[in-house]
């Protein structure tokens, strides 16, 4: 059975609302974007009727929310929950409650796993789009790196001695990929879409770091959009003809050194122009949020560490998207069965 708490609306709330400023950063966060759909979308990971009651998964969702906003390690955010009132406040705790300790928030990843997450990322999207956020103008779409959580220069050293690491080492499924043509890493990729409008991302996927982008590229791209750009990373005939296909625009830029007679006829002019929108993305996450380097070990928890990412960088864009207007993003509660 799943614990429900709120100290909203109790004494305790009052003391809350005298205590924290209202135009503190977790209270503008709450206002526009509701997080009780959590609940039932992960209703399935949980039984009713084995053992004690659990922590709610909104509690824990917004713990692990606050994890990833302010960059923190599993202790750390344990610490802010339990000591500072704004983050007690934004999980729902009341005053005196002791929060979840690290090892709980530990399991609620791996009990959700990177299915659940990528659920809980597609409907903030949803909710975004019904709010009339989301427009269908123009997709960029680019990848970028992190560097795995391993000894980058002994597996350096073991490359120069043809020993490439793959299936050994503290992360068997990282891999070496490429910067540039000079310039190499060890980890894994990132691959998003995201709306050139809102400068929302609408779409992620993580793979090794020898994956090439342009196998990604159909996965990112959703059906409405009516024009998507990319760098010439992505320039094939398949993507092109993909575009194509299916009424869309092209502006992916094409090779400088392109040999092939057929290239198809695509619209080049501002959208690649508004491409360098998505390398303020990157660095945002980079930057703010620890994404410069995977936090676990293993595609999986890697994956669920860049979907955290990227809800997280999104919940801040549509408050700022929202906040000229006073609109509240009311995201409906799915049913159990509901994903």
């Amino acid at each position: 059975m799943q614990g429900e708490q709120s100290p909203q609306g109790s004494f305790f709330g009052m003391i809350y609302e005298e205590l924290i400023p209202q135009g503190h950063l977790l209270r503008r966060l709450l206002k526009a974007v509701d997080f009780s759909f959590v609940r039932p979308l992960v209703a399935d990971c949980y039984s009713e009727d084995n053992g004690r009651p659990s922590w709610d998964p909104v509690v824990l969702f917004k713990i692990v929310f606050l994890q990833f906003l302010y960059d923190l390690s599993d202790r750390e955010v344990e610490d802010q929950v339990n000591l500072h009132l704004a983050c007690k406040w934004f999980v729902g705790l009341m005053p005196e409650e002791v929060g979840p300790d690290h090892s709980t928030l530990c399991r609620f990843r791996a009990r959700l796993g990177p299915e659940k997450f990528q659920k809980i990322f597609n409907r903030i999207i949803e909710g975004a789009r019904s709010a009339g956020l989301v427009h269908d103008r123009l997709r960029i779409i680019d990848a970028t790196h992190l560097e795995a959580k391993v000894d980058l220069f002994r597996l350096r050293e073991e490359r120069m001695e043809n020993l490439e690491p793959r299936g050994a080492g503290p992360d068997p499924e990282a891999r070496f990929g490429h910067k540039t043509k000079r310039k190499t890493f060890y980890g894994y990729k990132e691959h998003i879409a995201m709306d050139a409008d809102s400068e929302l991302i609408t779409a992620v996927a993580v793979t090794p770091g020898n994956a090439a982008d342009t196998n990604l590229f159909e996965a990112l791209v959703d059906r409405d959009v009516k024009q998507v750009t990319a760098d010439k990373g992505y320039d094939s005939n398949r993507n092109h003809e993909y575009l194509r296909s299916r009424g869309q625009g092209s502006g992916i830029i094409i090779k400088k050194n392109r040999r092939s007679g057929y290239v198809l006829s695509r619209v080049c002019s501002k959208s690649e122009r508004e491409r360098p929108k998505i390398e303020h993305k990157f660095a945002e996450q980079k930057k703010y949020h620890g994404l410069r380097r995977a936090r676990y070990w293993g595609l999986a928890k890697v994956t669920i560490q860049v979907l955290l990412t990227c809800i997280v960088v999104n919940c801040k864009r549509i408050l700022k998207l929202l906040v000229q207007d006073k609109r509240s993003l009311q995201l409906v509660p799915l049913s159990a069965g509901g994903g």
